[in-house]
């Protein structure tokens, strides 16, 4: 998984979030205050959904990236690290793009790496065998989950998704060292692996 594509000059401020939460989206940050910014903005997106009453803005949110593009939040986001709010924030968005857009690779990679990782298939929330669109649904719950339940759970099952499919990734480039899918593979089973620190964190209070 990689935080490319992070070159759009502002920020578009979601529309129908709360004024609080809009408030704290700008425009470009400015160098300084960025690190600020990014904990800040990840801070009142996730409280201004926990707290709010209407259904429309989960939704929002769940769909922020459709919307509003992934290379915005990489602007805010992308460079903290998976232990605070924004990074983890970033890799379960990235993870869930990645999954709406490439839903049939998911699958086939899916299930090769589930043969190994039995123990995490229960936490990832996948029906076996896994179909496309009950993937993409999962995943839009396992990002609903971290707005709106147990942010630390959500980001263990969000772990546990990249993990089986880096293991399935590896699997099936066996076959060709040369294969680009190896490289994916490292960076996924690195995904899987801060998501999972991102929650342990999550889970003792100190995801900040």
């Amino acid at each position: 998984m990689s935080a490319s594509g992070a070159s759009s000059p502002r920020f578009r401020r979601p529309a129908s979030l709360s004024p609080e939460v809009a408030e704290l989206l700008p425009g470009e940050p400015d160098p300084s205050t960025s690190t600020d910014l990014a904990h800040d903005s990840a801070r009142a997106l996730l409280n201004g959904v926990f707290h709010s009453t209407d259904p429309e803005v989960v939704e929002r949110v769940v769909n922020l990236v459709a919307e509003e593009g992934l290379a915005d939040l990489a602007l805010l986001w992308s460079h903290s690290p998976a232990t605070t709010l924004p990074g983890a924030l970033w890799r379960l968005y990235v993870l869930h793009t990645w999954v709406q857009r490439s839903g049939e690779e998911v699958v086939l990679r899916y299930r090769e790496g589930s043969h190994t990782m039995s123990g995490l298939r229960y936490l990832s929330g996948f029906s076996e065998p896994p179909e496309i669109e009950q993937v993409r649904d999962t995943m839009d719950d396992i990002l609903r989950g971290a707005f709106t339940g147990d942010l630390g759970l959500a980001l263990r099952r969000a772990g546990a998704v990249a993990t089986i499919v880096a293991h399935g990734t590896a699997h099936l480039a066996d076959s060709d060292p040369g294969d680009e899918r190896t490289r994916q593979a490292e960076r996924l089973l690195s995904t899987g692996e801060e998501l999972a620190a991102a929650a342990r964190h999550a889970e003792a209070g100190t995801l900040d």
